[in-house]
C-alpha cells in the first residue's frame, strides 16, 4: 500500500482517539444535567463553543468521506471515455 494511505488511517484512528473522549466524558451526560428545558439559543450557544471542535473535526471526515465516495463512483474505463468523445464530436 501507498504510504500516502497509511497517513490517512493513522490521522483519521487519531482524530477518533481525540473526540471519542471528548464526546463521551463531556458533563452534559452527567446524571444531574437537565437538558429538556433547553432553548433553541441556549442548544445554538453549546454547539458553537462547547462542541465547535468535534463537529468540525466531523465536518471534515464526513467531507472526505463524500469526495472518497465521488472518486470511487467515476467510471474511467476507455470505452466510456471514447463514446463520450464520439458523441460530442456529432
Amino acid at each position: 500500500m501507498r504510504l500516502s494511505e497509511h497517513l490517512v488511517r493513522i490521522m483519521v484512528a487519531g482524530i477518533l482517539a481525540i473526540l471519542l473522549p471528548l464526546i463521551t466524558f463531556h458533563p452534559m451526560w452527567a446524571a444531574s444535567s437537565d437538558t429538556s428545558v433547553m432553548t433553541t439559543y441556549e442548544f445554538a450557544r453549546v454547539m458553537l463553543t462547547d462542541w465547535a471542535l468535534p463537529v468540525i473535526f466531523l465536518g471534515i471526515l464526513l467531507s472526505m468521506a463524500m469526495i472518497g465516495a465521488s472518486y470511487l463512483v467515476r467510471d474511467e474505463r476507455i470505452e466510456n471515455l471514447l463514446w463520450e468523445q464520439e458523441e460530442g464530436e456529432q
